[in-house]
């Protein structure tokens, strides 16, 4: 009997055993906006002007019409926003503004994306199959997610994308291009108002509303989408995405018309909305991946 045949059962027992701690090392993926740190681990590049990031940009060779032309983007992170991007000429503020915050839009949709692959996974199997780890990560989701049916088919109705479109044009409405007083102090890009559970926030002059506040543009860009994900007064859009999804057809354009009660001024609100998702090309960047650059973390100094 050869030696391989004498151990061959010793070493399927082996790759089992490895098989199962790689398993139990692999974490189950958080929503993004549970992470504290989303930025990769790399030395950070801190700038003092709007004209020194689009010099940065130029260095880089990062441009909107080669990003169209290959689906690809660099992962330049921006952490937060300058002061004077208003001093830029409108050509470059527009473009300038839309790279700052395409890398972070597609990072936590990709962090989004993981959570619902493995929810998909899950839902796939007999819930008596599931481990205890499983089981505690479903839950907690529900639980943020607000689902009290304890229904995983609602839960992935919750657990989805924002089109990137969508997204950059709830943006650009909301904070003027980036350069409002809560966008620059306080990193919140799409007009969210303090949550009834507390947290950082900015206030209008007489402090009659409090504004979101957040440490960095990924977690206020995760906080929005968290936000529509789980307020029901956005059901409607649930729905919607769910149907554009089965239809192959889900981008901004399409799902904004969901957003007539995100806004006081209503079906304005939807069609200014599309109106710059359709002007500025925003979802020509749905089907972008991040390409294999190296990552670059830009900070500002306030």
């Amino acid at each position: 009997m050869s030696l391989f045949k004498l151990f061959k059962p010793a070493l399927a027992c082996f790759s089992i055993i490895i098989s199962c701690y790689a398993l139990a090392e692999s974490p189950l993926p958080l929503s993004p906006e549970k992470i504290a740190q989303p930025y990769p681990n790399v030395e950070i590049n801190t700038l003092n002007s709007a004209p020194a990031l689009i010099e940065t940009f130029a260095q880089k060779h990062y441009q909107l019409g080669q990003v169209k032309a290959n689906n690809q983007l660099p992962p330049y992170y921006v952490e937060n926003l300058p002061n004077n991007l208003n001093a830029l000429p409108v050509q470059q503020k527009t473009s300038g503004f839309i790279r700052l915050l395409l890398p972070t839009i597609k990072a936590v949709n990709d962090q989004i994306l993981q959570v619902r692959t493995k929810l998909v996974s899950l839902s796939q199997q007999p819930t008596k199959n599931w481990s205890d780890e499983e089981q505690q990560w479903v839950k907690a989701l529900m639980k943020s997610y607000d689902v009290k049916s304890n229904n995983i088919k609602q839960l992935l109705l919750q657990v989805d994308i924002i089109p990137m479109g969508m997204v950059l044009a709830q943006g650009i409405d909301e904070s003027g291009w980036g350069t409002s007083h809560f966008a620059v102090a306080g990193n919140s890009l799409y007009g969210e108002h303090l949550p009834a559970h507390g947290g950082k926030y900015l206030t209008t002059p007489g402090g009659h509303v409090k504004v979101a506040a957040f440490d960095n543009l990924y977690a206020g860009t995760a906080s929005y989408i968290h936000n529509l994900n789980t307020t029901h007064a956005y059901k409607e859009l649930w729905t919607l995405r769910q149907q554009l999804r089965e239809q192959n057809n889900l981008n901004g354009h399409q799902l904004v018309q969901a957003l007539e009660h995100y806004s006081t001024r209503g079906e304005a609100y939807v069609d200014n909305l599309r109106a710059l998702i359709k002007h500025h090309q925003l979802d020509s960047f749905d089907n972008v991946t991040f390409n294999n650059s190296e990552s670059i973390r830009i900070r500002f100094k306030k």
